[in-house]
């Protein structure tokens, strides 16, 4: 004896899986974050590689894998995405946390966002007002310019370097809380990231 499949229940079970809910973040927001996160980590690594040994072959490959401006723009195109998906969803979301830890991670999260938006965005301003070209891996997005315009240059000459250093410091942070919320509190925080 066979049983009768209700196709229109899997179907909304199988839309469920993608979109985020009370219980834990969908498949698309879960993919977005750690998209986001692989590619803040190359940047990362990339920088301090070329920092720690200066050019290399190693270094020269890491660059041929991922050029900065192109991981930056990258970073800055899955962040608007991510924003976007975030909007769509914000009333199917996981819960917050409530009392002062709530806050602080909102607080995070909200500086998260703010400068995987500006980090980028001030880094094509200066190149584009410095005169080059905006590329991403190899395609022109935007021709360069005619001359060094001064007020695009200035932002990421002045906070590009800080800021970066900051959102290296909140990266090691989340992932230090997130650890701990997994093995020291032993609640289901990180669970609705990893699915």
């Amino acid at each position: 004896m066979t049983l009768p499949i209700n196709n229109a229940y899997i179907g909304t079970q199988n839309s469920r899986k993608w979109q985020d809910s009370c219980d834990q973040y969908g498949i698309i927001s879960r993919a977005l974050h750690w998209v986001t996160a692989a590619l803040v980590i190359l940047q990362f690594s990339i920088v301090l590689a070329w920092r720690g040994t200066g050019k290399n072959t190693f270094t020269l490959f890491l660059d041929s894998i991922g050029p900065h401006g192109s991981l930056g723009l990258l970073i800055l195109i899955v962040t608007l995405i991510r924003l976007g998906w975030t909007w769509v969803n914000r009333k199917q979301r996981p819960p917050q946390s409530q009392g002062i830890g709530g806050k602080l991670a909102r607080l995070v999260h909200a500086a998260f966002y703010a400068l995987l938006l500006f980090l980028p965005v001030f880094a094509l301003l200066r190149q584009y007002g410095e005169g080059y070209e905006i590329r991403l891996y190899g395609m022109t997005v935007l021709p360069e310019a005619e001359r060094n315009i001064t007020w695009m240059i200035a932002p990421a000459d002045l906070l590009h370097s800080p800021l970066s250093w900051l959102l290296g410091g909140l990266m090691i942070g989340h992932i230090a809380m997130a650890l701990i919320h997994r093995f020291c509190f032993k609640d289901k925080i990180l669970a609705r990231m990893t699915g």
